[in-house]
């Protein structure tokens, strides 16, 4: 039951009890019971009509009611400058944020509450949303000069020219003999490759006949056809380079220094210095570098999931194992959290009354009296019921004393 029903209730007793005990016989406890009723009934009325008179006009009585009405500019500055000034100060709420480490906070929210998962996709939010609104043809329009003043000071015939010279020694020749062999096994085996030797067989054996009629005959009676002479051409290559890769280094010198002297001459050779400074020079010149370079923005670091996504996730959950694990930061940001909301609270302070006094004037009269009612119904109805029980316990007790004074002095 409401506090204002039992109030209620209190009350209708009361009188119902003053009314009621008209009919006793007469005699002491009698007497007393109804003064008890009658003082119960005057306090629970006094107190009703004391309430009452606070938001609204008891039984239309207006001298010194509707207190909230009358008086509502002046109680709401009361309660803009009691609010403000003493219950939301800086001192106060500085006092409840102190008593709170606000790393610890953070850090049950990392574990037990799904906080990492939701930094992950704010940051996935942020940064996905950051690099797709980029101009990528702004971007390649600017970073293409540079990239190109990069490439043509990137001297690429003073290089290549170290490099071979490198691949010149001993200790490296071998490897790139092994290399070569591999991958003129490979070449041998290419389709392309055995249909161009095939055509160049068939033209020197065309002309190699045409000037004899008796060479045709002989090569028909062997047998030698242009697959067949292919084939045998082939297998000797393949027989060559299995003996170079079983022989190994050491047991073909001739071959060592064949490559050694060729590489070496070719780093010495000016000419294929001019040639590869003029192919990167007009390569440059032709290539779309800013295209390239917007094309290549646009298929790598845009899109709904792009390469350096899982990078970031990685990134970020470093960072958090690094948090929680470390009782030095978490001091660090449980300090500079409390720092930063102190000054932030110093200089906006000033907000606060405006905030409280906004919200209060956007209250109509009847919305502002409900509102405070309902705050404060149930102490105050409690007035109403502790009125009528000191005024029964007063009202038996005057009646008690007056009937100790009447026999004494009777």
């Amino acid at each position: 039951m409401q506090k204002k029903n039992k109030a209620n209730l209190a009350l209708g007793l009361s009188a119902a009890g003053f009314l009621g005990t008209f009919a006793l016989p007469e005699g002491f406890v009698a007497g007393m019971v109804h003064h008890g009723f009658l003082a119960a009934t005057i306090g629970g009325l006094a107190d009703w009509f004391a309430v009452t008179a606070i938001f609204r006009r008891p039984l239309g009585i207006s001298y010194r009611t509707d207190i909230l009405r009358r008086n509502r500019p002046r109680i709401m500055e009361a309660l803009v400058t009691y609010t403000s000034d003493d219950l939301l100060s800086t001192e106060n709420i500085m006092a409840v944020l102190e008593k709170q480490d606000t790393a610890q906070l953070l850090t049950a929210y990392f574990i037990h509450r799904g906080g990492r998962e939701r930094v992950q996709q704010v940051v996935d939010e942020v940064l996905l949303k950051v690099v797709n609104d980029l101009n990528a043809e702004k971007i390649a329009a600017e970073l293409a000069p540079a990239i190109r003043q990069g490439l043509n000071s990137f001297a690429l015939e003073n290089i290549l020219p170290d490099v071979l010279q490198q691949l010149a020694q001993k200790k490296h020749l071998e490897r790139l003999l092994v290399s070569l062999t591999a991958i003129g096994g490979q070449v041998l085996e290419s389709p392309a490759l055995q249909q161009a030797l095939l055509e160049h067989i068939r033209i020197l054996r065309e002309s190699y006949e045409r000037d004899s009629a008796g060479r045709a005959f002989v090569l028909a009676s062997l047998g030698l056809s242009d697959e067949k002479i292919l084939n045998l051409l082939i297998g000797r290559i393949k027989d060559r380079i299995a003996k170079v890769q079983q022989a190994g280094l050491a047991e073909n010198s001739d071959l060592q220094r064949g490559l050694s002297v060729m590489l070496y001459s070719l780093s010495q050779d000016e000419r294929l210095r001019d040639l590869l400074k003029d192919r990167k020079d007009k390569l440059l010149e032709q290539v779309d570098l800013t295209g390239l370079i917007a094309r290549w923005l646009e298929g790598n670091i845009k899109g709904d999931n792009p390469f350096w996504l899982p990078q970031m996730h990685a990134y970020v959950d470093r960072l958090i194992d690094k948090f929680i694990g470390s009782a030095s930061l978490q001091a660090k940001f449980d300090k500079a959290v409390k720092e930063f909301l102190r000054t932030e609270l110093v200089k906006h302070h000033d907000l606060i009354p405006g905030l409280i006094r906004e919200h209060l004037n956007g209250l109509s009269d009847d919305e502002l009296v409900t509102f405070v009612e309902d705050k404060v119904q149930d102490d105050l109805q409690m007035i109403r019921i502790n009125g009528s029980v000191v005024g029964a316990l007063v009202g038996m007790g005057l009646y008690v004393l007056i009937a100790l004074a009447e026999r004494m002095w009777g």
